[in-house]
């Protein structure tokens, strides 16, 4: 796949340029961006000899090669969650840097730069001479990051692949994704001071605000915590990461009501946070059982909020584990919720996948994954991350980092490795001889 390299650098750049970030509420279902982004995506995948698709409502598009009754899907999103300088980036997240072997902007690693790997993979398949014995369909979802209506909407239309996987994890593979239920919390009282914070349901917050008292910033510099002051505005500083591992990051929202908690602010809501969510990852807060399973707790990421005088709004991002009942976690939190007079209203839900270790699609995918590494060690994985392997049966989540490799898809200068990305092309160029080609 070296021949490639600059090929994959150039197209990733391409696609991250495009600020494909849903916006509701406008023109195009998730936003002009990111429809444009899905043009940009198809004409490149039909400039490389792939038959293309777009939806008459532009929910979602797809790329695909072959014939024959048989297909083999490969589930790729061309949206982001948001990037502004002011949360750390060293330069504009949607103009892409080239620098010590690694593209830096958002979408990079999630998921531009694997959807690229994939493509070339292919590429590089059909130009050795192989011949597909099925088609192969590249499909584009465009609203991944927030309430994953474009996959529905292809599953609801179109046909689905016979087997597939998802270029959105980790090698070697991923055979069991955790539950992902969002809901929000709201109260009709109102706030004891006006506030907000947190941008993406499924990120710690990295910045939240309320009007500036001295007494406030003195409460910060008392706790330690990083701030600033914007005109008339205090501003709590935190570090976004993934909401599936909130207890890797610094949470602005939590900072910034423990702040107020010590200068004197007394309100249920102030309380319900505090008590509930600040320190709190596990779902402790909610309960004393143990809720966990084979594939881990339930983590519990207290990402965005609001309040003034119209009452208070708290989105929550919780992972569940695999067994887990959804009901048994929703009837927790309405139970506690309504102890500080909130009422708790679900957002979405994904549901958990699993798929055994020994069934054909995770053998055929694991053996392409140690011919090209010789990484016999590492075994497939569990996640709290939700890809669209969810979407379909006989699909699992199959690269693009390898062992070792930062992973920082929605953090501040996400990036990708280009050699990582070169060698993750490599695996899938196995895979596509193995699983779609002539014997």
């Amino acid at each position: 796949m070296e021949k490639y390299r600059s090929k994959i650098v150039e197209t990733t750049c391409e696609l991250v340029r495009m600020p494909s970030v849903c916006e509701e509420g406008g023109t195009f279902l998730f936003g002009k961006d990111i429809d444009k982004c899905l043009d940009k995506a198809l004409e490149i995948f039909a400039d490389m000899g792939f038959r293309t698709f777009k939806a008459e409502d532009g929910a979602y598009g797809y790329a695909e090669i072959g014939e024959g009754e048989e297909m083999l899907g490969i589930l790729g999103h061309l949206d982001v969650v948001s990037a502004r300088m002011e949360d750390g980036w060293k330069h504009n997240p949607f103009e892409p840097v080239v620098e010590d072997g690694f593209i830096c902007g958002r979408g990079a690693q999630d998921d531009k730069g694997p959807i690229v790997a994939a493509a070339y993979a292919l590429k590089a398949v059909l130009d050795e001479g192989y011949r597909l014995n099925k088609r192969v369909r590249f499909i584009f979802g465009l609203d991944e990051e927030t309430l994953w209506r474009s996959i529905a909407k292809y599953i609801e239309r179109e046909e689905a692949p016979t087997m597939s996987f998802s270029p959105d994890s980790e090698f070697p593979l991923t055979y069991a994704e955790k539950g992902l239920l969002q809901v929000l919390f709201k109260s009709k009282e109102a706030s004891a001071v006006s506030f907000k914070g947190g941008h993406s349901f499924n990120a710690v917050s990295s910045a939240a605000e309320c009007k500036y008292e001295e007494k406030l910033e003195n409460a910060m510099k008392e706790l330690g915590y990083a701030y600033h002051v914007e005109g008339d505005r205090l501003v709590a500083e935190g570090v976004s990461v993934h909401a599936k591992d909130p207890w890797k990051g610094v949470n602005a929202n939590l900072h910034l009501i423990e702040a107020m908690k010590k200068a004197g602010y007394e309100d249920k809501a102030i309380s319900f946070i505090s008590d509930v969510f600040n320190d709190k990852f596990r779902f402790e807060g909610f309960t004393s059982e143990d809720l966990s399973d084979f594939s881990g707790p339930v983590s519990v990421c207290f990402s965005r909020m609001t309040g003034d005088e119209n009452g208070v709004v708290l989105s929550v991002d919780l992972r569940l584990p695999v067994t887990l009942e959804k009901q048994k976690v929703m009837d927790l939190m309405a139970a506690k919720a309504a102890e500080y007079g909130f009422e708790l209203e679900q957002f979405d839900w994904l549901r958990s996948i699993y798929v055994p270790k020994d069934s054909e699609l995770i053998q055929g995918l694991m053996k392409a994954y140690q011919d090209v590494t010789g990484d016999t060690e590492n075994e497939p994985v569990i996640s709290a991350g939700a890809t669209y392997a969810r979407g379909f049966d006989n699909c699992v989540a199959f690269g693009a980092i390898f062992p070792g490799e930062e992973m920082t898809e929605h953090e501040p200068n996400e990036r990708a490795s280009i050699d990582g990305l070169v060698r993750a092309a490599e695996v899938f160029k196995k895979v596509f001889i193995n699983l779609a080609t002539e014997k």
